[in-house]
């Protein structure tokens, strides 16, 4: 994981302009597994509205980070901030994230759980092929109460981990 990344990111919440946030994607998964090779460092960002998060990025514009689509250039580094406006597992995720340390610098990564039901969100291959070692660290009833809170028509969190669960 990229320190000078998550020190920003402290500095940031330090100084109020992120509620919280959490790590996710390839480098959670990381925390959890074997290393893997990420293209950029998601953060889940903990923010009460959309609002918030314009205004987020804006400072973040203001204070000379480069925004590349999607994703700001902070240190050399791709991060593609997710924030809570977007969806409401998103803040709950970063509410329950897991407090670790990265080379002695305090950060959160989400749960094993909270990681599942992500990868089980974003649903891409390399998703799939991370779920069932994860699975093997996961409380299955903390990860079915997730499941059952936000799985829905447009996202069967519920089916998706049922065709993992036999594919195995």
């Amino acid at each position: 994981m990229e320190e000078k990344v998550i020190r920003r990111l402290n500095r940031l919440k330090e100084r109020g302009v992120i509620e919280d946030y959490a790590i996710g994607g390839a480098h959670a998964a990381a925390y959890y597994l074997e290393p893997v090779k990420a293209l950029d460092l998601a953060i889940f960002v903990f923010v009460g509205s959309e609002q918030d998060f314009y205004i987020f990025r804006s400072y973040l514009k203001k204070a000379g980070f480069k925004i590349r689509g999607t994703h700001v250039i902070i240190d050399d580094i791709p991060v593609h901030f997710l924030p809570g406006s977007l969806h409401p597992f998103i803040n709950e995720a970063v509410r329950k994230a897991k407090r670790i340390r990265v080379r002695n610098i305090r950060t959160k990564v989400l749960s094993v759980e909270y990681l599942i039901a992500s990868l089980l969100m974003a649903f891409r291959l390399k998703d799939k092929m991370a779920i069932p070692d994860l699975l093997e660290l996961a409380d299955m009833g903390k990860l079915n109460k997730i499941i059952e809170r936000f799985a829905d028509e447009e996202t069967p969190l519920d089916k998706r981990l049922q065709r993992i669960l036999e594919s195995f």
